[in-house]
């Protein structure tokens, strides 16, 4: 992974951190709308909730009407049975707003985490290790500036990694100024394109 991470450029990871934020940010709206979405849909099952309170009531007032002498026992059975029934749908109306809910919860936190978390999961330890290798060039720069060798590394990192205009830029042939020690501009170069400057 350090070999992939000196490739990246201090703009490079910049870019980076911005599609990772949209990426998780664009994730949670989706969440939070699939999330209010189904919640919303709790609501039929209060209402079916309500439909069974409604029947089981009549049920009720049904058999008032069953009790009384000449109307009979037909009449306080089929109560019954409604009243039973009114009662049966209350039971799946409210066991069915809990499954919802949950459904809701579940799949809410399923489209903001998951993928937000496998993005976080991939990038951090690749946004680490740059850090870290940038912090190690920046340590030897203040240390040492003027170190030849550190320059010479700086200059190889930049032939490796900067493109052939970026690297026409910092000089006219690279290959040739690595071969005879002329190595500060591509040092430059390389440290520009990790966003550091040279001390002093």
């Amino acid at each position: 992974m350090n070999a992939a991470t000196q490739l990246l450029s201090a703009r490079d990871v910049r870019r980076l951190d911005v599609g990772v934020a949209v990426w998780i940010a664009v994730w949670i709206v989706v969440a939070v709308v699939v999330w209010h979405d189904i919640a919303v849909q709790a609501q039929l099952s209060r209402d079916v909730v309500k439909v069974g309170t409604a029947v089981r009531d009549t049920g009720r007032a049904l058999g008032v009407v069953g009790a009384l002498p000449l109307v009979g026992g037909q009449i306080g059975d089929f109560a019954h049975r409604i009243q039973s029934m009114g009662t049966d749908v209350q039971g799946s109306g409210r066991s069915s707003h809990d499954a919802v809910r949950r459904l809701a919860v579940v799949a809410g936190l399923a489209l903001g985490v998951l993928p937000a978390a496998l993005v976080l999961l991939l990038y951090l330890p690749l946004r680490a290790s740059w850090r870290r290798d940038v912090r190690a060039v920046a340590a030897a720069l203040r240390a040492a500036p003027d170190d030849p060798a550190l320059r010479q590394y700086l200059a190889h990192r930049a032939v490796g990694a900067l493109s052939w205009d970026e690297l026409r830029v910092a000089t006219v042939d690279p290959w040739r100024a690595l071969v005879e020690g002329d190595s500060r501009a591509l040092a430059d170069a390389e440290l520009d394109r990790l966003g550091l400057g040279r001390p002093g």
